[in-house]
């Protein structure tokens, strides 16, 4: 498989956070925002992955309904895990309460693809006796190369706004401080390990070539790909019974 980056020379991040409701969407897009404003770049899928109905209009018709939600998991899975986290060089964690099963896996699957993993916390929720972690579960810490604990006080819109600049910066000084550089490929022990692999070889099938994958005729060779490769996707998730 080959990896087709962008020409730019910024390092580029992943955000690996819940984007259920309003407050971690906003939350999100602040932190991301502060990034890009210091020159990095960000595959950011609340932003930069699918819309739900959009891709879903391409595949109605090609599927049965109850088939729909499934083959959206699936392309939205390998999108973020096959696409975005590759072809990032670090990964930003956010471990604030209660940590997300998801956000657990990314971080998890980014180590092993030889990118570098911060983890934060802004929370003071402490459910286990871990200070040098605050408070978090050891396992899902120990899948990152760094923790930043940063308590984020906010009476007002002054104080909110000062509390996100510094994580961000400090989120900056970590990256600068490590070395870490835009690379246009993966470690070659990531590429060949069994588990990497088919999630790789799924995206390549989905996305390879594809320059717009949200215009419609992008959405629509997705979702003929999909159809064409479905039982070899399969493969990538869980068998149900």
């Amino acid at each position: 498989m080959r990896f087709l980056y962008s020409m730019t020379k910024k390092i580029i991040i992943y955000p690996a956070a819940t984007l259920f409701n309003g407050r971690e969407t906003h939350f999100n897009s602040q932190l991301v925002e502060g990034l890009e404003g210091l020159g990095y770049k960000a595959n950011f899928p609340q932003r930069d992955g699918f819309e739900f109905g959009n891709l879903t209009k391409a595949l109605l018709g090609k599927l049965q309904q109850d088939q729909i939600n499934s083959a959206f998991q699936n392309i939205i899975y390998l999108l973020d895990m096959g696409i975005f986290i590759p072809r990032s060089d670090v990964v930003v964690v956010n471990f604030d309460e209660p940590i997300d099963e998801g956000v657990v896996v990314e971080a998890s699957y980014a180590k092993l693809f030889g990118k570098y993993v911060i983890g934060f916390r802004t929370d003071v929720k402490r459910p286990f006796p871990t200070d040098n972690i605050g408070g978090m579960h050891t396992f899902p810490a120990y899948q990152t190369h760094q923790i930043i604990l940063h308590y984020m006080p906010s009476g007002d819109k002054q104080e909110r706004d000062k509390q996100m600049n510094s994580l961000v910066h400090r989120i900056d000084n970590a990256i600068k401080t490590n070395g870490i550089i835009h690379k246009n490929t993966m470690p070659e022990y990531a590429i060949k390990n069994p588990n990497i692999k088919p999630i790789l070889e799924g995206a390549d099938l989905l996305f390879s070539g594809i320059t717009d994958i949200h215009s419609k005729k992008g959405l629509e060779e997705i979702a003929s790909r999909y159809i064409t490769n479905q039982e070899r996707l399969k493969e990538i998730g869980p068998n149900s019974s």
